[in-house]
Formats: C-alpha cells, sequence, structure tokens
C-alpha cells in the first residue's frame, strides 16, 4: 500500500473541496430559485472559493497573487450585486484581502505572518 504524504493528501482534498464548492454554487439554480444579484454574486464567490484552494494547494507560490484576485472580486461583487449593508462588509473585506496581499509582497507583514506567504522548498 502506497502512503500518500500530507502534501499530496491536502492536495486530494483540495480538488473534492473545489467539486463541493461548484457544487454548492450551482445548486440553488439547479433547485429553481431565481437569478437574482445576490444569487449570482454568491455563486461566483463560491466558486472563487472553489477555485482558489486547488490553485495555492498545487502551486503554493500563487498565494499571494490569489488572494489578491480574490480581494478585488470580493470587493467588486459585493459592492455591486449585494444589498445594505452586506455590500459594505464585503467592500471591507475585499479592501484587508487586498492590503494584505499587497503587504505581503513587499515583505512589510510581521515575521509571523510572512511566513504563510514564503515557504521553504524543502518540504517538497
Amino acid at each position: 500500500m502506497v502512503q500518500m504524504t500530507y502534501q499530496k493528501r491536502m492536495q486530494v482534498y483540495s480538488i473534492v473541496f473545489l467539486f463541493v464548492m461548484i457544487s454548492l454554487a450551482i445548486a440553488p439554480f439547479y433547485l429553481g430559485e431565481p437569478f437574482t444579484s445576490e444569487n449570482l454574486a454568491t455563486a461566483v464567490l463560491v466558486c472563487l472559493v472553489g477555485v482558489a484552494f486547488p490553485l495555492v494547494s498545487y502551486r503554493p507560490e500563487w498565494n499571494k497573487a490569489m488572494l489578491f484576485c480574490e480581494g478585488i472580486l470580493f470587493a467588486i461583487l459585493g459592492y455591486m450585486f449585494l444589498e445594505n449593508p452586506y455590500n459594505y462588509v464585503f467592500l471591507v473585506f475585499g479592501i484587508v484581502l487586498i492590503a494584505i496581499s499587497i503587504l505581503a509582497y513587499m515583505k512589510k507583514l510581521p515575521p509571523r505572518l510572512l511566513g504563510y506567504f514564503y515557504h521553504s522548498s524543502k518540504k517538497k
């Protein structure tokens, strides 16, 4: 029997997570709910989260870029498609994600937080 390393197991789980999140995103439309702006924004955000985890688990060096893209999409989709006060919550959350990713690129975060963005390649 072949033993899977922790990293390989997390990669397999991330693919399962992708399919679960995409299924959750399209389930309301399959069950007959109307196409409203809130349903569409929620579906896009759930798909985005579902795609981000496998992408980062297979390419850890892309985590800062994915965080930046998620921040932009959270801010834009939340502000444009959701009603008050939820749109401001998503806008602020998106701006926080963008700020964290920019600070990670500039290496201005505390060392404990920078460890999440800059992994040593010895674990492969």
